[in-house]
């Protein structure tokens, strides 16, 4: 059972879920969610994770950002791997690991073509905003539904933030 919430955790719930809300319209809508709705938040993340004391976190985050403008593509998932095991090395809890790991596999996957840019941020930011990896599993568990629908319907691609969305609600609402 989950716990009870309290007054604010309500209210900033209800701002998280608002804020996925607007994204997946607009990737409902045009296939593409606007810089300022994942940017901004990203960099809200960043630096409330930073003034909780998770500056490790941050680090590999922007590491990682930073890898992405290599001119040799080549290089940037093995210099990654290099810069996720450092930081995996500093890091302090087993949380901040899993959450470590999480950012590096979607970044993996944004690198790759595998996920659009817009997702990739949403969860890192997402992972940042709480420090726990284990939001990813429902993302990906709805993800995985949402992809066999898209299978049966023979669509190319599917708005994952739909899944983002509703994987992070269940993740709220239950933990």
């Amino acid at each position: 059972m989950a716990n009870p919430m309290l007054p604010t955790q309500m209210i900033l719930s209800a701002a998280l879920l608002a804020w996925l809300g607007v994204c997946v319209v607009f990737d409902l809508r045009s296939r593409q969610v606007p810089v300022l709705l994942t940017v901004f938040p990203l960099l809200m993340a960043a630096a409330w994770r930073y003034f909780q004391g998770g500056w490790q976190l941050v680090l590999v985050v922007i590491a990682l950002t930073l890898l992405s403008d290599l001119p040799q593509a080549k290089w940037r998932i093995p210099i990654a791997c290099v810069v996720a095991v450092a930081g995996l090395s500093l890091s302090g809890s087993p949380g901040t690991v899993y959450a470590m790991l999480v950012v590096f596999a979607v970044w993996a996957l944004w690198e790759t073509g595998a996920t659009g840019g817009a997702d990739a941020k949403i969860i890192i930011a997402l992972v940042l905003l709480f420090a726990d990896g284990s939001l990813f599993i429902p993302i990906v568990l709805v993800g995985g539904i949402q992809g066999l629908v898209g299978l049966i319907a023979r669509r190319k691609t599917i708005p994952y933030t739909v899944a983002i969305a509703l994987g992070t609600a269940a993740w709220v609402l239950l933990f």
